[in-house]
């Protein structure tokens, strides 16, 4: 049974340069049968739910949807799903696609996080990244939502762009924090397969910072945050005191999540599963009200505690030794001794008296640290 729930709302106004997450460009009639479809899985999962405690509405772009088709997809959510009355329901957003309507039908169903999708406080930037909206129609919106009674607002930020200097870097960070966002989240760019980024970037079109230009955008990211009183609490995310992205927690703590939507992720009962990317498919599956899965994977021994480990090692505090022998009946070393020997050696790991994790330096590679656990 699971007490949070992901929603993929797969649609933008157009496909960001460096984006390869399953989003398509926004069509009505076809976002219309998509909810429809949506509706019909949320009634296939409703059994396996206990009160919701966190439910995450992302994409694409959820704010694009009309004011009509969100109110609706609440309704849909509070029929099929109990929720409980101190849950976390964040629905994503990007600037300019919400006004007064919109902001309040969220309001008025729950919603108590927004996260905007910001990235760089440049509007050239913003332009060589494929966004559609500027700095000024961020403003908007941002203030808007907090005019409308969002206080619990995440911003979502890229570093290490192409071209980008540390000086456009330090101006991005420095006007998202005199906004006082409750939340920050700061991304390296990955350069992802089968995206425009990824092909002009191998075709030499694209030119990116050394990584020793990253590790300092990444080091000044660390050091401005938590001296402005953001707690460093994820690899790549910041958060004001008790506005820890909660459902996020479940990801990183390895907990059972229905995934609803095309191309969206689940875990439950030890299995983990994807769905069906294409929007046409996912309809059509759904249509013969069978669920919309594309593959699954049991995880079971030696992989689900390699996933644990590894998921819980992005949180700062990393793994709760406790948590883990209660999870498993072993300790951590039974499964893991010999690599956790290595990188703890190599100063990248650092075990305490409750808890196993990544160190200072270790953040900065953590993803070798992961790989072998893989």
């Amino acid at each position: 049974m699971a007490s949070s729930v992901y929603i993929h709302i797969p649609f933008c106004a157009t496909k960001c340069y460096y984006c390869a997450f399953n989003t398509y460009t926004f069509h009505k009639e076809q976002a219309k049968a998509y909810l429809q479809a949506l509706r019909t899985e949320m009634e296939l999962y409703a059994s396996e739910t206990e009160p919701l405690q966190t439910v995450f509405i992302g994409g694409g772009t959820p704010s694009i949807l009309s004011t009509n088709a969100l109110a609706q997809l609440f309704i849909d959510i509070q029929q099929h799903f109990q929720i409980t009355p101190d849950a976390e329901i964040t629905v994503e957003c990007n600037p300019g696609t919400v006004d007064n309507e919109k902001l309040n039908v969220m309001k008025n169903n729950g919603v108590n996080r927004l996260s905007f999708g910001l990235q760089a406080m440049q509007d050239e930037t913003l332009k060589q990244l494929g966004r559609t909206h500027t700095v000024t129609e961020f403003l908007e919106s941002y203030y808007l939502a907090r005019e409308s009674g969002f206080e619990n607002i995440n911003i979502d930020l890229i570093f290490a762009l192409p071209d980008q200097k540390m000086e456009a870097w330090h101006h991005t960070l420095n006007e998202v924090i005199s906004l006082n966002p409750a939340h920050i989240s700061a991304y390296n760019l990955v350069m992802e397969q089968d995206t425009p980024f990824y092909e002009w970037w191998q075709a030499g079109e694209l030119h990116i910072p050394t990584e020793d230009t990253e590790a300092d955008m990444f080091q000044y990211t660390i050091k401005t945050l938590t001296a402005h009183g953001y707690t460093h609490y994820e690899i790549c995310n910041f958060a004001r005191p008790d506005h820890y992205a909660k459902h996020n927690l479940v990801y990183w703590n390895n907990q059972p999540c229905i995934g609803l939507g095309a191309g969206a992720c689940g875990y439950i009962n030890g299995v983990r599963y994807t769905n069906i990317r294409g929007i046409a498919p996912y309809i059509n599956k759904l249509s013969k009200r069978n669920k919309p899965i594309a593959n699954t994977e049991h995880l079971t021994g030696n992989a689900e505690k390699a996933e644990t480990l590894m998921l819980a090692l992005r949180k700062r505090e990393g793994i709760s030794l406790e948590d883990y022998q209660n999870r498993f009946g072993e300790e951590i070393e039974a499964a893991f001794g010999d690599i956790l020997k290595k990188w703890i050696d190599l100063q990248l790991l650092e075990r305490t008296a409750t808890h196993l994790r990544l160190t200072r330096r270790g953040l900065f590679l953590a993803n070798e640290v992961f790989v072998e656990l893989m």
